[in-house]
C-alpha cells in the first residue's frame, strides 16, 4: 500500500483524494474554483484552493489550506479558511464581490 512506502530521500508522499469544483458566483469573479484534497501517509487530509486572494498584509497572492481527519472535513475547512481570509481582509465588499485584480487563478499545469 502506498502508505506504506519508505524509501530513501522520500520523506513523505500525498494521494491526490478528490478534487471539488465550489461555486462562489456572488463571490469570485469567474464564480467558481477548484479545490483539490490530498491524503498523507498518516492518514490525515488537507484541502488547497485553485484561487489564491491578494492578502492586504503583505499584497501577496495566497491560497487557502484547510485540514481535517476525513476529506469531507478537509474541503469544509478549506472553505471555511477561504471565507475568513475575504473577510480579514475584505471586510467592505460590496454586492459584486472580488475583482479580478483581488485573486489569481494557479496555473493549471501546477493544479
Amino acid at each position: 500500500m502506498w502508505k506504506d512506502i519508505k524509501i530513501t530521500n522520500v520523506s513523505g508522499i500525498d494521494k491526490l483524494n478528490s478534487e471539488f469544483e465550489v461555486w462562489m458566483v456572488a463571490l469570485l469573479p469567474y464564480a467558481k474554483m477548484k479545490i483539490r484534497v490530498y491524503e498523507q501517509q498518516n492518514g490525515y487530509f488537507f484541502g488547497i484552493t485553485s484561487v489564491q486572494l491578494k492578502r492586504k498584509f503583505d499584497g501577496d497572492f495566497e491560497s487557502a489550506i484547510g485540514h481535517g481527519s476525513t476529506a469531507d472535513e478537509a474541503l469544509e475547512d478549506t472553505i471555511r479558511y477561504f471565507n475568513e481570509m475575504v473577510e480579514d481582509d475584505y471586510p467592505d465588499l460590496d454586492e459584486l464581490g472580488l475583482k479580478e485584480d483581488e485573486i489569481q487563478y494557479v496555473d493549471w499545469s501546477e493544479f
